[in-house]
């Protein structure tokens, strides 16, 4: 072979190497550069290149953002007075939730409309043919004065009945059993923001704070009716009783579901008033239609004041302590997964609407 050949060959050689190590040195760049990007958006990207859109787990949703925390409102819960009604908001959630817990979805669930009646709706299902619009006419039978003696009474039969603390509402843990003994942390503090607008309106109020479902749940309301009496004996001006509850919708799969109203630019958990009837041959609450007077003048107040805020009274055939006094009522303020900012918000706009019922009976 002439050396002029190998000479040829070599060079040829030496420049594939140099092409080689090149092109090496451009892979080995754009791939450090790219796969970390890659690694995060990598699966969004084939998902869009097959015309699909990205969903997130069923089973988590948007983790709530750290902001600072607001100061509580001093512990004003058992002992309601009147002063500034400002209106309470629940410590700022941690930016994620607890990792070693797993977490479900939070929905709204809007509320189907019942029978429509004057301004408001009613789910009617007593079978009665009662014409509420005519009972709506008719007057509570309640003797309401403005002169400090105890009008009102508020207590719980469930009375650990509970709500989120934690998150913006979006998620819930599932290990939660949304049950409380703290008073802060359950429907006594809802309780205590209507105790404390009607007080500061000017009517006697009582809020009765016993635990009546633990440690047993059931007899709870054998229980709560002994301390409707204790308090009846003590106070026997009282002409409203509000046994006030919290709700539960039940879920599907880890989702679960919520009531809420927006009322002056700020989220509240919505209200059910529920309010009875006894058709048996021999009734122990023959005196039912004084009870649905009352919950008909709340319900119509309730949506003249806050539109969206009450869904619609339940007429029902239960008693539930109802048949105690004449203006004896149960209110559910929500449900497990409303937080405990949006129900105490709405005991806060349940206060205010009784107390506009009481000011027009003792006008009348």
């Amino acid at each position: 072979m002439r050396k002029s050949s190998v000479k040829r060959r070599l060079h040829t050689l030496a420049r594939g190497l140099c092409f080689a190590a090149a092109a090496a040195l451009c892979i080995w760049c754009t791939a450090d550069n790219l796969l970390p990007v890659l690694r995060t958006h990598g699966r969004t990207w084939l998902l869009y290149s097959a015309g699909l859109r990205p969903v997130s787990s069923p089973s988590t949703s948007p983790m709530p953002s750290a902001s600072p925390a607001p100061t509580p409102e001093p512990n004003a819960l058992l002992f309601p007075s009147a002063g500034p009604l400002s209106v309470w908001q629940e410590p700022a959630p941690a930016a994620t939730p607890d990792p070693s817990r797993e977490t479900g979805t939070v929905e709204i669930l809007r509320m189907s409309p019942g029978k429509a009646v004057d301004c408001f709706t009613v789910k009617d299902e007593t079978g009665t043919g009662l014409d509420l619009e005519k009972e709506l006419q008719n007057a509570p039978a309640l003797d309401i004065r403005r002169d400090g003696t105890p009008m009102v009474l508020l207590y719980s039969t469930h009375t650990t009945e509970s709500y989120i603390l934690e998150g913006n509402g979006d998620w819930y843990y599932l290990d939660d059993d949304f049950r409380s003994l703290d008073p802060a942390k359950n429907v006594v503090s809802v309780a205590a923001e209507a105790a404390k607008v009607i007080e500061a309106g000017g009517f006697g109020v009582i809020h009765d704070t016993t635990v009546h479902d633990n440690p047993a749940y059931s007899g709870s309301y054998s229980r709560s009716m002994e301390t409707i009496q204790k308090n009846l004996a003590a106070h026997p001006t009282i002409q409203i009783t509000v046994d006030v509850h919290r709700d539960s919708f039940g879920q599907s799969g880890t989702t679960m579901y919520k009531p809420v109203a927006e009322i002056d630019g700020q989220d509240a958990a919505q209200i059910m008033i529920l309010t009875g009837c006894d058709l048996s041959e021999d009734p122990l609450f023959p005196g039912w239609r004084d009870n649905l007077h009352l919950a008909l003048r709340l319900q119509q107040k309730g949506e003249t004041l806050f539109p969206g805020l009450f869904r619609p009274l339940y007429f029902c055939r239960r008693n539930y302590n109802m048949h105690a006094t004449p203006g004896s009522l149960l209110a559910e303020v929500g449900t497990d997964v409303n937080t405990l900012s949006e129900a105490r918000y709405a005991g806060r706009l349940l206060g205010e609407t009784i107390l506009a019922v009481l000011n027009d009976l003792a006008a009348e």
